[in-house]
């Protein structure tokens, strides 16, 4: 019943992208929920931002990766969220664009976040925070900003990490 009326709100003026959608327990009915928000995001031409489950991530982010593959969805506009040293790799060798959502205690921290910009670039990485569930911090992102900037990273790759990425990756739906 949720998915019918989707359209009455995803259409709206300044809507960016649809979700965050994606799994959780990596279910028969997720499976279908999360092709069906895809399938209309294809037919609107709109970013898709995709959840990856707290247990059992990689699976969960490979076979949201292999639904959008299958239904000719553009990874370019896929954006898959709370990444981290084990899934990043299949992210961006997908096309997609791998975001970390920063946290003080649990998922992505500032520290593992400034070796992972080392190791892998800026390319299609997003560093993005949060205010929700548990500890949070919605300043985690100029706060890693920072510790890359002290660590040596390049002014214009933190930009591109914690900026610039994310309003390119966004921007794609208008």
């Amino acid at each position: 019943e949720v998915l019918e009326i989707v359209p009455r709100f995803a259409l709206k003026e300044g809507v960016v992208a649809i979700g965050e959608i994606g799994f959780d327990e990596i279910t028969e009915a997720e499976e279908r929920a999360y092709s069906e928000q895809v399938e209309f995001a294809r037919k609107n031409d709109m970013v898709v931002m995709v959840h990856s489950p707290h247990r059992d991530k990689k699976r969960g982010i490979i076979r949201s990766l292999e639904i959008a593959r299958d239904m000719e969805f553009p990874m370019a506009k896929l954006v898959i969220d709370h990444n981290n040293e084990e899934t990043v790799e299949s992210v961006l060798d997908a096309g997609a664009w791998a975001a970390f959502t920063i946290y003080p205690h649990t998922k992505m921290g500032s520290e593992r976040m400034v070796e992972i910009v080392k190791r892998y670039g800026p390319d299609r990485v997003i560093v993005d925070s949060s205010a929700d569930w548990g500890i949070s911090d919605p300043l985690s992102v100029p706060k890693t900003a920072k510790l890359m900037l002290e660590r040596g990273i390049d002014a214009e790759v933190v930009e591109k990490t914690t900026w610039q990425n994310a309003l390119d990756a966004y921007s794609q739906s208008g």
